[in-house]
């Protein structure tokens, strides 16, 4: 399902041909920045990572104690969606850019055998990584497909609840992005978003299209102010949108970790 992206007061254009100051394009930076960290999580990426993160961030002990601590290497969870609302038993919950699986894993905890969790991320890499994450971790409730988070492989209405952690800024189509999410959320379903944002108290920020002289990879480059982030969610079709809170993770200076909840509804046809 293609979008077509109108220019909303959260304007955020990036040319397909965009191309940072080395000269290497944006989609190459981000896909090998994380099939380096599905490869090679011992080495230092700049950033937290790992079950040591996770558990700096709120995740329960019993998900760390749970799940093998293989499934938590190539984590990079900026914050901890799971703390923003509930997942019930046999609910479907869908995660958009899910890298190596660890939330997946964790949803899939939650809602049990009778429920179901979809992974969608668009790096090879990492989904191999996932695939074998939900294997090593014994879950059959769980499945993952490699596919760009603006078009995905899902049906209309199907999730009780969508997840995403750290991968909505890697994305230059945001609008594109929140109008899928948007579409296979249930009328009043839950989406719960942890993700990197422009930190207003360390600068101006306006909503401009991002910080260009920042990573796209290392989530910088692609961060929004936060209000800038909400309007977006709204003009997206989603109910209820509010910003919970920020966590203390950085990938720069200027950006931080922040969280945010809404519920889905019908989109506008007119």
């Amino acid at each position: 399902m293609k979008c077509v992206v109108q220019k909303q007061a959260a304007n955020f254009a990036m040319s397909e041909t965009c191309r940072n100051t080395c000269g290497e394009s944006r989609d190459e930076q981000i896909r090998g920045l994380y099939t380096g960290l599905a490869l090679h999580p011992e080495k230092d990426f700049g950033w937290s990572k790992g079950v040591d993160n996770a558990r700096a961030l709120g995740y329960d002990a019993a998900w760390l104690e749970r799940l093998p601590l293989a499934v938590w290497k190539s984590s990079a969870a900026v914050g901890n969606p799971f703390s923003i609302g509930p997942i019930h038993p046999g609910e479907t919950v869908v995660d958009l850019g899910c890298g190596a699986g660890a939330d997946v894993c964790v949803a899939a905890l939650l809602v049990g055998s009778r429920g179901r969790v979809i992974g969608v991320d668009v790096t090879p890499a990492m989904v191999e990584k996932a695939r074998a994450n939900i294997t090593l971790a014994g879950l059959r409730n769980a499945e993952i497909f490699e596919a760009d988070i603006t078009e995905l492989p899902i049906p209309n209405a199907c999730a009780d609840v969508i997840i995403s952690n750290g991968a909505i800024n890697l994305s230059p189509h945001k609008a594109c992005v929140l109008k899928e999410a948007n579409r296979v959320l249930k009328a009043g379903g839950r989406f719960y978003i942890a993700d990197m944002v422009r930190d207003t108290t360390a600068l101006h920020s306006q909503c401009d299209t991002g910080n260009p002289e920042g990573s796209w990879a290392n989530c910088v480059a692609g961060t929004l102010n936060p209000e800038c982030f909400l309007q977006m969610l709204e003009a997206a079709g989603f109910a209820d949108v509010v910003m919970v809170g920020t966590t203390a993770y950085r990938t720069s200076p200027e950006t931080i970790g922040a969280l945010f909840r809404m519920t889905g509804r019908r989109p506008d046809c007119s």
